[in-house]
């Protein structure tokens, strides 16, 4: 055997040796499986790898929507550096992305039973400039136009000194005991990640605190699609034969309405092959419904201006917070010590059997301890999975109520930041002075 082939043999014995070695280990260490709800056809064994961090702040929002927009800027304005992460262009999530222009539950029966405005705050700021632009419509139920929504949005946050980062979808969060040390993104520069000292999950399905590993329900729901109409101040109701179709309600835009769609009941907003399934079928339903609206005397000139870029997924998640608001609670106005907001009410519910009118319905107050999660020190949750029961998911989902929840959520972590403690430590009377300065209603 020459030396050549002696140091091969060599090397090659030593590099299996070494391999072997590496896999004895391996073997050793647990290995996280990725839980799925899909059908699996097996599992790949990713390798490890370093994860450049590409930005560090105070306080990190996931989730652009009206929750995370208002924890973004509640935060901002205690003094915190702050970083907010979208996965899609735009900010509004639902409001905007998702063609739900009205925002809702901002008013209820009040104690005297008189429709008392509880709903206040970051939600007035930007209705107040809305309505200023003449984008904005309705002032019970505030009606705004989705990019109008947006270019405002986009100005606040760049005049509180806000970090936004577009095009990143949250994937994983990076834990170090029970607090979070970064959150993972994935987008077209790669698998990044990102340093808070406060983490806010607005995400809308409570991803961020699903990977912290703390609790939460699942709750199936009604999912659909919603669209915008053109034209709809272009019917000829004189023409031969006519008679009225729905073509949607009014936005702040001429002749553009707003066709609301209801969807499926019970459906799994987790689901990526059945949100597939419903984006699809709805869309279809939705061309199919204009068109036929079109087909009738009078209204040729219609013409479906646009489908939501977002699938009106409403629930997901639900944390299980310190404190999960009951719908007894809500419709019997309990009084809470550590109050950080308040909801009102819009549609009919069912409760003890029966069901109660919207008119009827009081408004609610909020705990700090629904934002708050068992095991994770430096997370709160705003937005639709705070913590809640199902039966009070009507409420708890809607724009108005996620404004409350976002702004206190974003005020509590910078105050948390500014202190060194976690978000259960945080003062709550320095909190609500702080929620009050900001025009917060706490109290009716």
């Amino acid at each position: 055997m020459n030396r050549r082939d002696f140091l091969k043999r060599t090397a090659a014995g030593t590099s299996l040796m070494a391999v072997s070695g590496i896999e004895a280990q391996a073997a050793k260490r647990k290995v996280k499986k990725v839980e799925t709800r899909l059908p699996a056809e097996g599992y790949l064994r990713e390798p490890a790898r370093e994860i450049p961090v590409v930005a560090s702040a105070d306080v990190v929002v996931v989730g652009g929507g009206p929750a995370g927009f208002a924890a973004a800027i509640g935060a901002a304005r205690q003094g915190s550096s702050v970083v907010l992460l979208e996965r899609h262009n735009h900010l509004g999530g639902l409001w905007t992305g998702g063609l739900v222009l009205p925002v809702l539950n901002t008013r209820g029966a009040g104690p005297d039973g008189s429709w008392t405005k509880v709903v206040c705050g970051i939600s007035d700021d930007v209705c107040g400039r809305l309505f200023g632009m003449g984008m904005c419509i309705n002032e019970m139920n505030p009606m705004v136009d989705p990019e109008a929504c947006k270019y405002v949005l986009d100005e606040m946050c760049r005049e509180a000194g806000v970090k936004t980062i577009f095009f990143s979808t949250a994937a994983d969060v990076v834990m170090s005991g029970s607090s979070i040390e970064a959150v993972v993104i994935e987008c077209k520069s790669g698998r990044l990640a990102v340093r808070g000292r406060m983490v806010v999950d607005c995400t809308g399905d409570g991803d961020v605190m699903a990977w912290s590993g703390v609790g939460f329900r699942e709750i199936k729901y009604h999912i659909g699609l919603l669209a915008r109409m053109g034209n709809a101040d272009r019917i000829n109701t004189q023409a031969e034969g006519f008679r009225a179709q729905d073509v949607g309600g009014a936005t702040p835009i001429p002749g553009v309405t707003m066709l609301h769609m209801r969807g499926e009941e019970e459906q799994d907003g987790l689901d990526v092959l059945n949100l597939t399934r419903l984006q699809q079928k709805f869309r279809r339903q939705i061309w199919e419904r204009v068109q036929n609206i079109k087909s009738k005397p009078g209204y040729e000139k219609v013409f479906l201006l646009e489908t939501a870029p977002q699938l009106g997924v409403r629930v997901t998640r639900a944390l299980d917070a310190v404190h999960t608001v009951t719908l007894e609670e809500s419709m019997t106005r309990t009084v809470f010590p550590d109050v950080i907001g308040m909801s009102g009410a819009s549609d009919p519910i069912p409760y003890r059997g029966g069901v109660v009118k919207g008119v009827d319905r009081p408004v609610w107050q909020i705990p700090y301890r629904a934002l708050l999660p068992r095991g994770c020190d430096n997370l709160l949750v705003a937005g639709r999975c705070f913590g809640f029961e199902e039966g009070l998911a009507w409420d708890a989902r809607e724009i108005g109520t996620c404004f409350v929840t976002g702004q206190a959520a974003g005020t509590a972590a910078a105050l948390a930041a500014a202190g060194r403690c976690s978000a259960a430590e945080v003062d709550v009377e320095k909190l609500q002075g702080e929620l009050r300065r900001q025009k917060v209603t706490l109290a009716v």
